[in-house]
């Protein structure tokens, strides 16, 4: 199976309950964007129209690799025709705060799978079956997992565990391919010349890093004061990437706890076990089941029915719940949350196979489907197509 092959595999609405306020101080814009992240998105925009990025504000993040429509807010009125056409603004109104992801209640997804050989085919019509009467485990997928240095580990647990110094180095000094060459060249030069601050700095070309470094050579031994001053949005994004995968976990400990019959599947920060059937009384109780998003302020003890698969998790990486209170930094923090632990798809449709035009000899199709705010579509894609062979 392949996805997003173009950006009109990948089409996603937001779904949204925000509501025009004519006396309002913020401008409220519709953004559809083409093969951009949203922030980047929102910088160009600000960029063409004299603005800083902070001064707009979406109410959640959109993938890059994809057509997607999203609301955002902004202090000043906007011209709608951007420069830029990957870029599309229309005026929707105004609001008295700017949008958070408060406003969002879902997603409507829109998804072409392409390059379905005769095995995938053979297996959809009970995935399909079996998605709509079961759902699928509310997972985070490679999407949220920003914060991995690249085979090296999660930034945010060297933060766990205090090393400072090893969550600048993850930042800073480990390249990966879908960096542009002026990234991938100063991250090269730092892990060469990590604590010659002197040099680094002569060397490497204007990037936030370079910054980084400047501060590095007047205070040395100040780690934890270097790392808040990476972008606030960056900062945000490791430690939900390490949150979202210790969730992971703690779902997948719970699922194999039950004695399903479950397929495993790797994806980029562990594996992802997904059951075929759910006994009634099962998905009774999980379709109401949240789990936690840990934190300093979890009370593990309130979660009886999953205390032992959260702490199995925390003692699988090394770490105590009182090591995310990130002791040391001012700025950057953990924050208990919850989060069903099951989805489902609503009004879920699939069209009829045809050939794939893009893939000789295979087939494609195309699903759509709603989904609460923050899950993520490609998990119903990877289960749609889920094999007992994979």
């Amino acid at each position: 199976m392949k996805l997003k092959s173009i950006p009109e595999d990948f089409v996603v609405a937001e779904i949204s309950d925000f509501t025009p306020d004519a006396a309002g101080r913020f401008f409220v814009y519709e953004l559809t964007k083409r093969s951009l992240a949203t922030l980047e998105a929102l910088s160009i925009i600000a960029r063409k129209s004299g603005m800083r990025a902070k001064d707009l504000s979406a109410a959640g993040l959109k993938d890059k690799h994809g057509l997607t429509t999203q609301l955002f807010s902004s202090t000043k009125a906007l011209r709608t025709d951007v420069d830029d056409d990957r870029v599309t603004l229309r005026l929707v109104g105004k609001s008295t705060d700017k949008l958070t992801a408060g406003t969002i209640l879902g997603n409507r997804f829109e998804i072409t799978l392409r390059h379905l050989n005769a095995r995938d085919v053979e297996v959809l019509p009970r995935n399909i079956d079996e998605i709509k009467r079961n759902g699928v485990p509310n997972y985070y997928d490679n999407q949220r997992f920003g914060g991995i240095a690249h085979g090296q580990g999660f930034i945010a647990k060297a933060l766990v565990r205090g090393d400072f110094e090893e969550a600048l180095r993850l930042h800073m000094a480990v390249p990966h391919r879908k960096q542009n060459m002026t990234d991938k060249q100063n991250r090269r030069l730092a892990a060469k010349h990590w604590g010659d601050w002197d040099t680094l700095h002569k060397l490497m070309r204007n990037a936030p890093e370079r910054a980084l470094v400047a501060y590095l050579k007047n205070h040395p031994d100040d780690w934890a004061g270097c790392f808040e001053r990476i972008t606030p949005s960056l900062r945000k994004l490791f430690v939900a990437a390490y949150q979202s995968y210790l969730f992971n976990e703690t779902l997948r400990r719970l699922i194999a706890a039950q004695g399903l019959d479950v397929i495993e599947t790797p994806n980029k920060a562990g594996v992802l076990s997904f059951w075929r059937e759910l006994p009634p009384d099962i998905l009774d109780v999980w379709t109401k089941r949240e789990l936690p998003l840990l934190g300093p302020g979890t009370r593990i003890d309130e979660h009886a029915t999953v205390e032992a698969h959260l702490n199995a998790t925390l003692q699988a990486e090394g770490i105590t719940l009182e090591q995310l209170m990130l002791d040391g930094l001012k700025r950057t923090s953990f924050s208990s949350a919850k989060r069903s632990a099951l989805v489902f798809p609503h009004d879920f449709q699939a069209s009829p196979l045809v050939e794939d035009e893009l893939n000789e000899g295979s087939s494609k199709l195309t699903v759509k489907f709603d989904l609460p705010r923050g899950s993520f579509a490609t998990i119903v894609t990877r289960r749609l197509v889920l094999r007992e062979d994979d």
